[in-house]
Parts: C-alpha cells; sequence; structure tokens
C-alpha cells in the first residue's frame, strides 16, 4: 500500500460518519469466514486507514495454516475484500 494515501488517526477522527468499532470489525471479519476468536492463532494486524474516498480496517490474522487479509468497512462493518493464502 502507498503510505503516502495513510492518514494519521487525527485526520481519521475527524473524517464524517459514524464508525464500527476494531473489535466489531474483527468480528465481521470472522463472521465471513465463520470463525470465532477463539480459532485465530495469531492477529497479525487491526489497523484503521482511508481509501478510495472511505474508511476502512485492515485486518491481517493467522488461522488453520492460512493467511487471511481483510478490508471492512469502517462505517458499514461490511466485507470489502477478503484474500486467503496458504501460509
Amino acid at each position: 500500500m502507498d503510505n503516502m494515501n495513510k492518514l494519521s488517526d487525527s485526520q481519521l477522527e475527524g473524517v464524517a460518519g459514524g464508525m464500527i468499532t476494531e473489535d466489531e470489525a474483527v468480528a465481521a471479519a470472522l463472521a465471513h469466514v465463520k470463525a470465532g476468536q477463539d480459532q485465530v492463532e495469531f492477529m497479525k494486524r487491526v489497523e484503521l486507514d482511508y481509501e478510495h474516498g472511505r474508511k476502512i480496517y485492515e485486518i491481517e490474522f493467522y488461522m488453520g495454516g492460512f493467511e487471511y487479509e481483510f478490508d471492512i468497512d469502517a462505517e458499514t462493518g461490511r466485507v470489502i475484500k477478503c484474500k486467503k493464502e496458504r501460509d
């Protein structure tokens, strides 16, 4: 990802619209793969970012020999991107 597009936390707070919490974003990602928090072996990253005109949570975790990467819409909780790769 291009770091030039990355906004600081204080800049993100000023962006219009309500947001879901980090925990809600993680729950949306886990629900997408039909898994529980107890099945995650390692939570690599949960980060709030701004891409393509919207706030998103970028989530990465390891589970069952796979690495999962998600982009979750921070306003709606909708899964925008899901990527699964063998670890």
